[in-house]
Order: structure tokens, then sequence, then C-alpha cells
């Protein structure tokens, strides 16, 4: 019985080696087969791209040879493939060939085909004037889709959008974009699309009312949109007091949106600011105090009115109180001990995020994150600061000794630790008062939704700008602290000059940590000579 139980023993051992190599074999052979389908599919799209006026005999000997390989490529889907990708590398007369090809046919195009000829047209119509066959292709394909499907689904949707703005045909292009708002957001290039199509139409009125619907949206102005609003005025106004004012709407637009300009829109600025022999420059900005490194001039504060902060205070008590945002994690007897604390202890200069600080440490024992944390109260401390600590309960059990010490020389309050702190952290700040600041390396990103409105938003920045000081551990190991910004980063106009931040293409190389300031190295200088 024993030899036969070492025998079974030892057939199994050999079995299921080798079902292990069998089932190495087979995922091996699997990931072979998905390498070759891979390979393959890439050699139809190389095909497809490397396709010139040259070596092109003829349309169909060319997709018959696409076909003739494995890959995701297949009858149904060749043409609008091939359309796709000859468009988005701006092989044009191809594509114009092949769409010339796919009509002498008179098939019935696949929904996909349509969508690769209407973003092909609207492609083109930025290049140069659209025929009338073109012209007609897409106003037929948009009684032709509404009569089939009645409602579009979004991708279609979006390409119909942008070629009815082609040849003008805002009307259609509204609807359609109110179809998109039946399952979606539109996209930031159908508002920006759109808007630019009303200003090239002298329409600027609808064009502004768009406008405040796609920054309702979170959808901000992309360059054509811009650079439309940009020549309308250049076309409308000949006087250079004149251009200079309704220019201004423009920048007052960005300052109060505190928007960023795109690259390709700051170089037009800076090439009309050239013709009219302004003062344009590409400038930087210092850190340390707000100084343009073009006119030596600085960035203002701009500090929120009474009006200003009574509504975020106001939004702050809705969202986070009386809301259901702060009870996802904690208990309504911990939010009114909380609130019931801030009455009686409130108002303070400085709220700390107490975790959030010890944590800046990384991974070190809990008595240097204590130790961490006692030396940056200890730098409130010494400026007279009254301080609020908001933790969790477990801290206390980190280094009784240290916590008491820092207990004597703060307000504490501890949730629970199921708690969600952060709500706690920001409402303690603001409920304090408009002179209250707060220390955390927190970004406080996710908090931003709860204000739907933008202008909200912007408020909430501004705040957070003025009032968060910012904690990181130097080589040292202590606290190296950054105060709150001196100057308000965004567009702004002092002394007759505008400052406009843009996005450049890519950001200087510089190491350095991401404290949630925007970027410093990429701002417009704009003057006039008034």
């Amino acid at each position: 019985m024993k030899v036969f139980n070492m025998f079974y023993s030892l057939t199994r051992i050999v079995t299921q080696r080798n079902n292990s190599f069998a089932r190495v074999g087979l995922r091996l052979i699997s990931q072979n087969a998905s390498f070759v389908k891979e390979k393959n599919f890439d050699e139809q799209i190389e095909q497809i791209k490397s396709i010139d006026e040259h070596n092109l005999k003829d349309w169909a000997t060319f997709k018959n040879d696409i076909l003739s390989k494995q890959g995701n490529v297949n009858q149904k889907n060749i043409d609008a493939v091939i359309l796709k990708y000859t468009t988005s590398l701006k092989k044009y007369d191809i594509a114009l060939s092949f769409a010339q090809h796919l009509k002498s046919k008179e098939e019935e195009l696949s929904l996909g085909t349509i969508n690769s000829l209407l973003n092909l047209y609207y492609e083109i119509s930025k290049k140069e004037k659209l025929t009338k066959d073109q012209i007609k292709f897409i106003l037929d394909a948009h009684k032709s889709l509404y009569n089939k499907y009645k409602v579009l689904e979004y991708s279609t949707c979006e390409r119909l959008l942008h070629a009815l703005c082609a040849v003008n045909e805002t009307d259609k292009a509204l609807k359609v974009l109110s179809d998109i708002h039946l399952t979606t957001t539109p996209s930031h290039s159908a508002y920006s699309t759109l808007v630019a199509t009303f200003f090239n139409l002298n329409k600027k009125k609808k064009a502004l009312e768009l406008i405040d619907e796609s920054i309702k949206n979170k959808r901000p102005l992309l360059e054509n949109a811009y650079g439309a609003w940009i020549d309308y005025v250049l076309r409308k106004y000949k006087d250079k007091n004149t251009i200079h004012k309704y220019l201004d709407e423009i920048y007052s637009f960005v300052a109060k949106n505190c928007a960023v300009i795109p690259l390709n829109t700051a170089n037009k600025l800076k090439e009309v600011y050239d013709t009219l022999n302004w003062n344009a420059g590409f400038a930087r900005i210092k850190k340390l105090d707000g100084q343009c490194s073009c006119c030596r001039d600085k960035l203002d504060c701009l500090t929120l009115t009474n009006d200003e902060f009574d509504k975020l205070q106001r939004i702050v008590k809705e969202k986070l109180i009386v809301g259901s945002d702060l009870f996802l994690k904690t208990s309504p007897e911990e939010l009114k001990s909380f609130t019931d604390f801030v009455d009686k202890t409130a108002p303070y200069d400085i709220v700390l995020d107490g975790l959030n600080i010890a944590y800046g440490v990384g991974m070190a024992s809990h008595t240097h994150k204590m130790k961490f944390l006692n030396q940056v109260v200890d730098h409130f401390v010494r400026q007279n600061k009254k301080i609020l600590l908001l933790g969790r309960q477990h801290m206390m059990r980190w280094n009784m000794k240290m916590m008491q010490q820092i207990m004597q020389k703060t307000k504490c309050f501890f949730t629970e630790n199921v708690s969600q702190d952060d709500p706690y952290f920001i409402t303690a700040a603001i409920l304090s008062g408009p002179h209250t600041d707060i220390v955390s390396k927190d970004l406080l990103r996710g908090h931003k939704f709860l204000l739907k409105d933008e202008s909200l938003i912007q408020i909430f920045k501004r705040w957070q700008w003025q009032h968060q000081w910012m904690i990181f551990q130097n080589p040292q190991k202590r606290p190296s602290i950054q105060a709150p910004l001196k100057f308000t980063p965004c567009a702004q106009k002092k002394n007759n000059t505008w400052h406009l931040p843009y996005e450049q293409e890519a950001s200087p190389v510089i190491a350095h940590v991401n404290d949630g300031i925007p970027d410093l190295y990429s701002w417009m200088c704009l003057r006039t000579n008034k």
C-alpha cells in the first residue's frame, strides 16, 4: 500500500508538471498568435499609410492587396480606414481620389465611411473652398442620416457638426449640438468650431452666447475660436484705439475665466501687435513676487471681495456640511461635534492638515513623522499664530509624548480613523474667516468638482493660491515651507499692460515638485503706446 501511494504521488507530480508545461505552451502559442495578428494588422495599416500617387495602380487592386493580409481591416471597414489614415496624414489628394472612387461605384456607403468623408471635407475646408459636389455631399449626408437614424450617436454628430460648420450651416449645426447633449457633453472642438463659424459670419452675439455655454460645460476655447475672434475684431475695426478696446474684451474673458490661451493664439497676438507697432513680448513671471521679465511690473494679488468670500463660505456650508459629501465616511454625531468645536475655538490664523504633513516624510517611522509635524507647528508658533491641527485618532498612538507637546501649542481635533478628513480641513479654514491660511501638500483637486459653477471654481482657486502653505522635506530631512503666492497667476491688466498665460508646446526641463502653481515660464506681456 505504501509503495502504491508513493507511485500515485509521483504520478501526480509528473502529471501536474506536464499540465503546467502544457499551460505554458498554450500561453506562448496564444501570445505568439496574438503577436502575429497584431503584426499583420500593423502591416495592413503601414501599407495604407505608405500609399502615394506614384505607387498606386488602381484602388481595386490596392484594396485587394490589403484584404489579402490577415488583420482587423476587413471588407466592411476598409473604406473608412483608408479615408481615416489618408486624411490624418494630410494626404488630401489621395483621400479625394479614393472618395471619387467610392462615388463612382454608386454603392451605399457605410456609416463609418460617411463619417470619414465628413471629416475629410472639414479638414480640406481649412485650406481651401469646398467644391459644389463636396458641399452637396455634406448636406445630403445630413438629410439622409437623420431620415435613417432619427437620433445620431455621438461620433457621427461630432463629424456632422464640423462638416456643417465648413459650409456655414449654423442652424443645422446648432441642432446637431443639441442632439449631442442628449447623451453627453459636446467636445471642446465642437464648441470652438461653431463659435469660430459664428465669428466668421460676423454673428458676434451668437458666438458670445455659445462661448458662455461652452465655459459652463467646462470646455475652454481652442485656438480656432480665439483666432476667429481676433480676425473678427481686425476685420470690423480699423482705428487702433477701437481695435485695442475690442481686443480688451478677449483678454477680459481670459482673465474672468482664469484661462490659458493656446500657443498659436499667443503667436497670432504677437503678429497683430507687431503690425500695429505695439509692444508684445514673451515673458516669465518671477515666483517670488510676480515680476514680469519684460516690463518689470508685478502682477497683483487679486484678493477675494467680501461678497466672493461670503459666497464661497455659503457653498462650503451647503456642500460639505448640509450636503452628502461629508457624510460618505463620517457620522452626524462627529460632524456635530466638529462644527461645535469650530464655533467655540475659531477664528484661527492657520489650519494644519496633520496627517498630510506627517506623511510628507514618506516611508519613515512614526516618531520621525511626529518630529516633522512638530517642526512645522513650531514654525508657526514662532510667528505667534493661532493654530488648529486636524488629524486622525490613530495618530495619538504614534508617539504620545510628542503628540502632547504639539497639543499644548495648538487647538486639535482628531476625526475617527474611517472619517474623510479633507472636508473637515477645508471647512474649518473657510468657516474660520477670510484671513485663515491652510497648510497641506494636497492640491485639493478632488473638491473643485463640488463647485459646479465655473465662477465658484475660479474663486476657490484664487482663495487656495492666496492661503495655502506647502510643506516639503528638504535633503536635511527638515521641513521646507513654501508661503502662499503674493500674486494671482491669472491673466490681468495693470498700468495699461495685459499679462496673459499661454500654453507652451513643451514645458521647460526644470526639476521641481508639483506645488499647484501654474506655469510661470509662458506668459505674454502686451502693451499699447497709449
